[in-house]
């Protein structure tokens, strides 16, 4: 009987501990999505109108054709040179004319396969890049125009882009010193002369020609604190691409505009957990939870105030930008990407072996 009455003492000790640091109210970011079946809690909310969507950039969107894979099978690095080899193929009529030229290459600059295509005097360039054993279209990226700044829009990008997680190894950091802001911006070990460049090339340069970089405007951000966990917000920063914090969604989307986000197939491919029916995926926010957690938007277009683990892969990156109006065009409002995707089985969560000195 004391044994009963200890338990059930113990129990009412952590309901009253959670209830008063807030916790009882918070959820960090699970679901009970499954490959085949969707999720259910989500529901389809309002989205953004033709007339606020602009394309500027370009990244990794839809499937490449399975042709694409033998284009670029023989594609390959000159073991003399340490130069990339291209390919040329020729396309003639029934008379044995030329009447076109295929030329297959790498760009080691961007990780991006090269196809041009001259006919008739007219070279056509289409990118493509490689993630497992497929090959994704390099396609504009369209946007979501949140905030007309006189000579500048305040955009961010309509779909998830790509899988990240917010830090690459263990650490108590706040976004300042986050290695998905280093991705995002091309600095520290994501700059292209930085260790990591090669293998997980930075958004910025992949993102963006050298000309549309010129265009972008440099943001200070401000990044508040979890008053819940007691955890810092870090300093200010200047940032050319960034992640929203949780306290300015409400200015920006308010109840006209979900937070909803489709995933793009190369996103999925990379990891991002979307489900199945409508795509939506989760996307990072910089405001920090508790520890090594920081927000997020679930698939639903609701804020996860207890966050998502840093090391997590299966959330996506959806990046916000300032950016000139001369820059970018108008588009329709029809996504290439529409419909069901194959989403792949989610990577688990990376493990994280290390811990900070001290």
């Amino acid at each position: 009987m004391r044994n009963k009455k200890l338990i059930i003492l113990a129990a009412l000790a952590v309901a009253a501990v959670m209830l008063f640091c807030g916790c009882a109210e918070i959820e960090k970011g699970e679901s009970n999505w499954t490959p085949a079946h969707g999720d259910p809690k989500v529901q389809t909310k309002p989205t953004a109108a033709a007339e606020s969507l602009v394309a500027f950039g370009s990244y990794p969107n839809t499937a490449a054709p399975s042709s694409i894979t033998n284009l670029f099978k023989n594609i390959k690095i000159d073991d003399v040179t340490g130069l990339w080899v291209e390919e040329e193929t020729e396309t003639k009529d029934a008379d044995g004319n030329v009447t076109g030229v295929t030329v297959a290459k790498y760009d080691i600059q961007t990780g991006y396969y090269v196809e041009e295509v001259t006919k008739d005097g007219v070279t056509t360039i289409t990118n493509y890049a490689k993630e497992g054993n497929k090959y994704y279209r390099v396609q504009e990226i369209q946007w979501i125009i949140l905030k007309d700044m006189g000579d500048s829009y305040l955009l961010i990008s309509r779909e998830i882009l790509d899988a990240k997680p917010f830090l690459d190894e263990y650490a108590v950091v706040q976004w300042e010193g986050s290695t998905i802001r280093d991705w995002l911006n091309g600095t520290d070990d994501y700059a292209r002369s930085g260790e990591k460049y090669i293998e997980s090339w930075n958004f910025i340069d992949r993102a963006f020609k050298e000309d549309e970089i010129a265009q972008l405007k440099s943001v200070t951000n401000k990044t508040a604190g979890n008053e819940i966990f007691n955890t810092s917000g870090g300093a200010d920063t200047e940032d050319l691409v960034y992640l929203f914090a949780a306290d300015e969604l409400e200015g920006y989307f308010g109840n006209e505009l979900s937070m909803q986000a489709a995933t793009t197939p190369y996103a999925a491919k990379r990891g991002v957990a979307a489900e199945y029916k409508t795509r939506f995926g989760s996307w990072w926010l910089r405001s920090p939870g508790l520890n090594t957690y920081f927000q997020g938007v679930d698939r639903n277009g609701d804020v996860d105030e207890g966050g998502f683990s840093a090391a997590d892969l299966t959330v996506g990156v959806r990046p916000a930008i300032v950016v000139a109006k001369s820059a970018v065009r108008t588009i329709d409002d029809t996504l290439p990407t529409a419909g069901p995707i194959e989403t792949p089985t989610p990577r688990p969560t990376a493990r994280i072996t290390e811990k900070p000195e001290g």
